[in-house]
């Protein structure tokens, strides 16, 4: 399916495919106006979807000014999708970024409720009158205490786990005097491990320089095993389709972690940002098939550093482990879902 055009509560709205439409000639500029990472690239949810369970609907809402609007979701059918990527015309709609369960799948320009309501509410209806009324509700995630003012009539909200961000420190040092004495001794201790460790090579710099795709997505998919959910073990960032559509872009970067043979024994992705970069993914091989178990420390204080010097305002850790990322200086986010009509 092309894209679609629907004219709705005084607004333009563009409904995208990203596996059948071409690239829009201005999402690069609107991308950096609504300040979105990587996973919002098109070649890059285009490879999401492919490697996805769901299709993706992506609209774009404007005035007669420009884009006051930008919605990502996943149109969920009842039953196994038809591989060819179409909107299936039975189903709900469920609104998060691209391959993230950390962020929302939404830009809005307006800063009034009232005003943000409207855009939501064009939205739904654009894409019933695309899809069908057969697609019933919208499950909307990452929802901010602030964000349910504006949702149109929800049906259903409850809590859900918790944003940890990590709030730039004034330095190294200062993270960790903010930390209790025996995590920080844990984390002193850890870095001279590593750096005192004969067998163990550190690199940092894009994937595909430090780190292969498929590297990438087998570290996934140990991963997955470890904390089962959030997709098929093929989805995503265990898709080598997914991975390598992110190679040597300069807006992803990868920590790897390998023996003196080159054996891969951990790494984590991280896709910038100016103010706020966000800790994608992490992935280690098991103890017992030759891993360490002290990386992914190591690679929390590498990510303080890289806030540190680059000057951001922080760095989205993402979910997962709150109690471990509270415990080592992130701050706990609420976040809710709600389903809507």
């Amino acid at each position: 399916m092309m894209e679609t055009a629907v004219l709705t509560e005084g607004l333009s709205v563009r409904l995208h495919n990203p596996v059948a439409d071409p690239e829009p000639a201005d999402w690069a500029a609107l991308r950096r106006r609504a300040g979105l990472r990587a996973n919002w690239a098109w070649p890059v949810m285009r490879a999401g979807v492919r490697s996805g369970a769901d299709p993706l609907l992506l609209a774009v809402l404007s005035d007669v000014e420009g884009p006051v609007g930008l919605v990502a979701a996943s149109v969920v059918p009842p039953r196994r999708r038809d591989v060819s990527g179409r909107w299936p015309r039975l189903g709900y709609l469920h609104v998060q970024a691209p391959q993230s369960s950390a962020l929302p799948g939404w830009w809005l320009a307006p800063s009034t409720v009232d005003d943000r309501r409207d855009v939501v509410r064009a939205f739904r209806r654009a894409a019933r009158r695309a899809l069908g009324p057969g697609v019933a509700g919208v499950l909307w995630r990452q929802l901010g205490d602030d964000d349910q003012a504006w949702l149109p009539r929800p049906r259903y909200a409850r809590r859900t786990e918790p944003l940890a961000v990590l709030d730039a420190p004034a330095s190294v040092d200062a993270w960790l005097a903010g930390l209790r004495k025996k995590r920080r001794s844990n984390l002193r201790h850890v870095r001279k491990l590593v750096a005192a460790d004969p067998d163990l090579q550190v690199r940092t710099g894009p994937v595909g320089d430090v780190v292969t795709p498929a590297e990438l997505a087998h570290l996934a998919r140990l991963n997955l095993a470890k904390h089962p959910g959030g997709g098929g073990p093929r989805s995503g960032h265990r898709s080598p389709l997914w991975q390598e559509s992110v190679a040597f872009r300069d807006d992803v970067h990868a920590v790897a972690y390998r023996d003196s043979a080159g054996l891969l024994l951990g790494a984590g992705t991280i896709l910038d940002h100016p103010t706020w970069p966000m800790w994608l993914s992490w992935g280690a091989l098991p103890v017992d098939e030759g891993g360490r178990r002290h990386l992914y420390f190591d690679l929390f204080w590498r990510l303080v550093d890289r806030v540190v010097e680059g000057r951001a305002a922080g760095m989205v850790l993402g979910k997962g482990m709150p109690d471990l990322k509270a415990d080592l200086g992130a701050r706990l986010v609420p976040q809710h879902a709600a389903v809507t009509l």
